[in-house]
């Protein structure tokens, strides 16, 4: 067992970590931005839309094109990919686009297959995330990255940085049919890996992963403020919040 300190508080008689992936140790606005981009790109030549309604639609998807960020109150930031499926459905019929949920859904898809060509273009690592996993690695702590993006995905971010050993299970978006705020992802990766949820830490850097990790019995949740959100908000959901896991001493 280790226990984590931080300045201000201290988590005791731990034995697994899971960690979300994007924004927790995956830089998101360089890795999401490109993503909503290509999404919209799409959408545009699909529907022979204007393409003056690129960065508006962008910003539907929670991306700002000036700033190169994602938003903190967008739904990219908030949501599973489904839900912001059916919310971005209804964001094109309000500008008059004729499309259904499995239009778009389709659409993801090949935007996905297209992105994941390319992705390692788009994919740079949170140095002191990836710090922190190794050091607990290293203490014999079990780890699993629970995450909304695809497994397929994933693994091909772990084996670009050569990271496959980093973690004892990854659990996708494909790996169950419940959202990952549902708690089901985050049981799955508990079953996998024989880890109890009482003596299991949570580690995300948004509130979906604090309801996540709560809905599948984990009571203890580190949101970090290396994503979408700003520490201040982060604490609303979760007592134990950090601004870089730098800050955090395993004992």
């Amino acid at each position: 067992m280790i226990s984590l300190q931080a300045p201000d508080w201290k988590l005791e008689n731990i034995d697994t970590v899971l960690f979300d992936k994007d924004g927790t140790f995956i830089d998101l606005h360089y890795f999401w931005g490109k993503m909503s981009e290509m999404r919209v790109e799409e959408i545009i030549k699909r529907y022979n839309l204007s393409l003056d309604l690129f960065e508006k639609l962008c910003l539907k998807l929670g991306y700002d094109v000036s700033k190169g960020r994602m938003l903190s109150d967008g739904i990219t930031a908030l949501y599973s990919r489904q839900i912001i499926i059916q919310i971005f459905c209804k964001d094109l019929k309000s500008f008059g686009v004729d499309i259904s949920e499995s239009d778009l859904e389709t659409i993801f898809d090949y935007v996905s297959d297209m992105f994941y060509k390319d992705m390692v273009k788009y994919t740079k690592p949170i140095d002191s995330a990836i710090g922190f996993i190794k050091n607990l690695r290293e203490k014999n702590v079990k780890t699993g990255v629970v995450t909304s993006d695809s497994v397929e995905s994933t693994m091909l971010t772990l084996k670009h940085f050569n990271w496959e050993n980093l973690f004892d299970v990854v659990i996708g978006r494909e790996s169950t049919k419940e959202t990952k705020e549902s708690g089901v992802p985050v049981k799955l990766a508990l079953q996998k890996i024989h880890a109890n949820p009482l003596t299991t830490v949570m580690v995300g850097d948004a509130p979906m992963d604090y309801i996540a990790a709560k809905n599948a019995g984990v009571d203890r949740t580190i949101l970090v403020a290396t994503g979408q959100v700003k520490k201040e908000s982060l604490s609303e959901s979760s007592q134990y919040t950090l601004n870089s896991l730098n800050n955090l001493v395993i004992l």
